[in-house]
């Protein structure tokens, strides 16, 4: 395997010999390896998922003109941050294309840097909150770089509906009764959680360009844990901000991972959410609606619900999409999310407060 990733890294332009390649993390749905040199700079090397992104080269071409927007404006915008840079193959595109028809992208790899999974402090989170804030303000007005959605209603509730009904239909009487309680959790919620989806169609908020997986090990931090980048760009898409702001409040203010299954113990913690909107709101605040910031709460509820579907989708149509462990692994992830949107909805008010608050909005009802 180490032979054939070497293979494919030559095909791109890069100097020095390739000394080692590991697995830096495999995540749900893409592979990527870290690829060192003898020289100073090393690179990320990742295999994209056809599979799940039937348009590769829309979304390399995405990736690419987002980081190079990001990385123009990052030289007359300094706000102390840095972004990826992609790397070029011999044959001039931003990707190679091996045998077996899978496509590979290269990127440098951004040196001292510090991922989490689980945020240790509310520094942190703070942090985390400014670097999602600032991605935000990097790629507005890129409505003329023409990006792609690669992913069609990525995020929409009533897709995941739809694609949920069709595998109750067809799963197995014996997935279905394992999961009965997370199924009537689904029915039960699912009138609201289609209210973002009607207010986009009725054009309440602008379209912006949006992450798509905000989670925290998608954000970089130095030595002293301040913000350093934004990273994984795979899901990068015109969209409404909510879901990229509910996806970072799922990932970063839970306090579980999202395989935890002690689902009595599963909360949102409103300390880490009042840090996160703070930071946000530091780049984000003159930018926002008052319309979008009034939504944002929902945008949590919502993602939340949308994560545990997919994941309950998956497991009733046989684990096809997402990469497991073990045979019920997609079920407890269900059961995880849907312990944390509880928890939100019994908090929600105060949520709105905190959110409120952090933009300095006091008439919004």
């Amino acid at each position: 395997m180490v032979e054939k990733l070497k293979l494919i890294t030559n095909q791109f332009c890069i100097e020095g010999i390739i000394e080692n390649i590991s697995t830096l993390n495999s995540g749900h749905i893409n592979s990527t390896y870290l690829v060192t040199t003898n020289t100073n700079t090393n690179f990320v090397l990742q295999k994209l998922n056809s599979y799940v992104f039937k348009d590769v080269v829309g979304l390399i071409e995405n990736k690419i003109k987002i980081s190079e927007l990001i990385n123009k404006r990052l030289k007359v915008i300094d706000l102390n941050i840095t972004s990826a840079q992609f790397v070029k193959s011999e044959r001039g595109d931003f990707y190679v294309k091996d045998k077996e028809q899978n496509y590979w992208n290269l990127q440098n790899y951004i040196p001292d840097a510090i991922t989490f999974d689980k945020a240790p402090n509310k520094d942190v989170v703070f942090e985390a909150g400014k670097l999602y804030g600032s991605f935000l303000v990097l790629t507005a007005n890129a409505s003329n770089l023409d990006i792609k959605e690669t992913l069609k209603d990525f995020h929409s509730v009533p897709l995941r509906l739809n694609q949920f009904n069709e595998a109750l239909l067809n799963a197995s009487e014996e997935r279905k009764k394992e999961a009965q309680n997370e199924i009537d959790f689904v029915v039960e919620h699912q009138s609201e959680m289609c209210k973002l989806a009607t207010l986009k169609n009725e054009s309440a908020f602008p379209i912006r360009v949006t992450h798509n997986d905000t989670k925290l090990s998608n954000a970089l931090f130095d030595k002293n844990n301040k913000g350093l980048a934004i990273i994984d760009l795979d899901t990068v898409m015109p969209g409404i901000v909510h879901f990229d702001f509910g996806d970072s409040i799922r990932s970063i203010c839970s306090n579980a991972e999202e395989d935890n299954d002690n689902f009595d113990t599963i909360a949102i913690q409103l300390d880490y959410y009042k840090a996160y909107c703070k930071g946000y709101a530091i780049y984000t605040q003159k930018l926002l609606t008052k319309t979008e910031i009034k939504y944002l709460p929902l945008g949590i509820k919502t993602i939340i619900y949308i994560m545990g579907l997919r994941f309950l989708t998956d497991f009733l149509n046989n684990d096809k999409y997402y990469k497991t462990a073990y045979k019920n692994h997609n079920l407890v992830r269900t059961k995880n999310q849907f312990a944390l949107v509880k928890s939100v909805i019994k908090n929600y008010n105060k949520i709105i407060t905190i959110t409120n608050a952090a933009f300095d909005l006091k008439d919004i009802s």
